[in-house]
């Protein structure tokens, strides 16, 4: 069994002894078909919350079958009320159409994972930069279109607008990891050091977005009546940030 250090995971103890416990399980029920598993999204990243956050696995293998994924299903029936989400389960062949078709969550993967078993699939593999800025543009323009049709789904209600925007953190938090990546500018760390960085390397105020993120995190809140206040500072921001995108690209930079 491959497994990091204790140390090398920003996580609490129990959660790495979960993983401990599911590592060697894969190790025992899958030996033969495993070509490496590997731990991705905030437990890496370091910005994991206790009952909030996920544990995000990639599975590769060396060929799927329905057998396999029968078995997937099972282990899944056991480990996913642990937090643990349904694996990403690829071959060799997947991951490496990934990389031209996914070039966003290629990124992710590659700038921030933990290989518990097997070997590390994401040495010395290149990202197209020009389909990454397309793909990094196009997400945050849905992203803004999403933000005003869902409000209007939800009706403004709190409830709705607290789930909306916390969806749409999320989402844009990539985005911004992959403009800093072909700008050529530090694009991993933690969250809040990603947005605290971006008046002086986008010459945005990033004041709202990180109002967000620490709700997100369970930080802070509004109060019941400061929700439309709140969706009202987010919306015109994105709308800010993605013209200041737009700004970018015509200055060569993008």
């Amino acid at each position: 069994m491959s497994f990091p250090p204790s140390h090398s995971l920003d996580l609490p103890e129990e959660v790495q002894d979960l993983l401990t416990r599911y590592v060697a399980r894969i190790n025992e029920n899958w030996s033969t078909d495993l070509g490496g598993l590997l731990l991705f999204g905030s437990a890496a990243r370091g910005d994991f919350i206790t009952g909030r956050s996920n544990l995000n696995m990639l599975l590769l293998v060396r060929c799927l079958s329905v057998d396999l994924l029968q078995r997937a299903g099972q282990m899944h029936q056991e480990w996913g009320k642990h937090q643990i989400v349904a694996p990403l389960l690829m071959t060799e062949d997947d991951l490496d159409r990934s990389r031209s078709l996914f070039p966003l969550e290629f990124l992710q993967m590659t700038q921030h994972h933990v290989v518990l078993a097997g070997q590390d699939p994401f040495v010395q593999l290149h990202i197209d930069k020009n389909r990454l800025a397309w793909q990094c543009e196009q997400e945050l323009m849905a992203n803004l279109l999403r933000l005003r049709q869902r409000f209007i789904e939800g009706s403004g209600r709190i409830e709705a607008i607290n789930a909306l925007l916390i969806l749409s953190i999320t989402a844009v938090l990539p985005c911004i990891r992959g403009l800093l990546y072909i700008m050529e500018q530090p694009s991993k760390g933690k969250d809040i050091e990603i947005l605290e960085g971006l008046p002086a390397t986008f010459q945005f105020d990033s004041t709202t977005f990180l109002e967000i993120l620490h709700i997100k995190r369970g930080l802070s809140g509004p109060g019941s009546l400061e929700w439309t206040n709140v969706y009202s500072r987010y919306l015109q921001s994105m709308e800010l940030f993605s013209n200041r995108i737009q700004e970018i690209r015509k200055e060569g930079r993008l």
